[in-house]
């Protein structure tokens, strides 16, 4: 009787050590590295902590200020909730199951901007062979601005810059020869375009997203959705607001809204015209 006791003690540890209780991952959360580690910390924070208070699961940010790790753990399906660029979000829908949560209501409208006595530049060809300042790829001003010239040897000569004040002084200064910057940008630089003029403006495209993975489950993308949408989530992306749409709120938004730009990520690196997706499991 003793030995079957302890038999049965024994097989119960056995059992123990391999049926472990399921423990559910917590959902990452990022946003593009356009700020410093401390100034992503500041912003996007309070909406990790409200994601993680009002659904009762926990959301943990994830930050990183390089351009290649970022859009790397973006192929890898590493992140869960994003907070991007239009580009971005599109490639997302379309390759790796993301769906809108929300997004900044004005369109964005990109412009290629020169000094306003330079009659040698009136189109986007008279920029070949000419200094171009824009921030690096992926940025997607970049990108569209790019995605004009076919041919490698016949397009403008980059000047990277780190801000759209930087681009624009870049041009006053004639240390390059045009800009691109959003046209919101370019009207508060140059409010009356007496110093400056658009060379070419881009037809606008819908505004930076929070899109959602397939890890989160459809009631779950819900429960965010309308966290986000309401006052109080829109107080906690306040810092967001702020600095990318002072004085609007985030509005509801549909994937088909962003179908077909993630076509401008072609001259990215990372991601190319073949595109391959990896097959790690959200």
């Amino acid at each position: 009787m003793k030995n079957r006791y302890f038999a049965g003690i024994f097989q119960f540890i056995l059992l123990a050590g391999v049926y472990q209780p399921t423990v559910l991952a917590d959902y990452v959360f990022t946003s593009a590295p356009r700020e410093t580690i401390e100034e992503s910390i500041a912003v996007y924070q309070p909406i990790a902590d409200f994601l993680t208070r009002v659904t009762g699961e926990k959301f943990v940010l994830r930050t990183t200020a390089d351009w290649s790790d970022y859009t790397i753990a973006m192929k890898n399906q590493e992140y869960d909730v994003a907070f991007d660029g239009a580009h971005f979000v599109s490639w997302r829908i379309k390759y790796i199951n993301h769906e809108i949560i929300a997004k900044l209501p004005d369109l964005l409208i990109w412009r290629l901007v020169s000094l306003k006595d330079r009659p040698d530049i009136k189109t986007l060809d008279d920029m070949i062979g000419k200094k171009m300042c824009a921030p690096k790829s992926p940025n997607f001003g970049y990108l569209i601005m790019m995605s004009h010239y076919t041919d490698p040897d016949h397009e403008p000569v980059q000047v990277v810059t780190k801000s759209w004040k930087d681009g624009y002084d870049g041009v006053m200064k004639g240390e390059c020869d045009a800009a691109v910057m959003p046209k919101a940008n370019h009207l508060k630089f140059d409010p009356e375009l007496v110093k400056s003029k658009a060379v070419y403006t881009h037809l606008p495209y819908p505004n930076q997203a929070f899109t959602a993975g397939p890890k989160l489950s459809s009631a779950m993308k819900e429960k965010v959705r309308n966290a986000i949408l309401s006052d109080e989530g829109q107080a906690a992306a306040s810092l967001l607001r702020e600095r990318f749409a002072p004085g609007t709120f985030l509005v509801s938004a549909e994937n088909e809204e962003y179908e077909g730009i993630s076509l401008v990520l072609k001259r990215a690196e990372n991601f190319g015209t073949d595109v391959k997706v990896s097959t790690k499991k959200p």
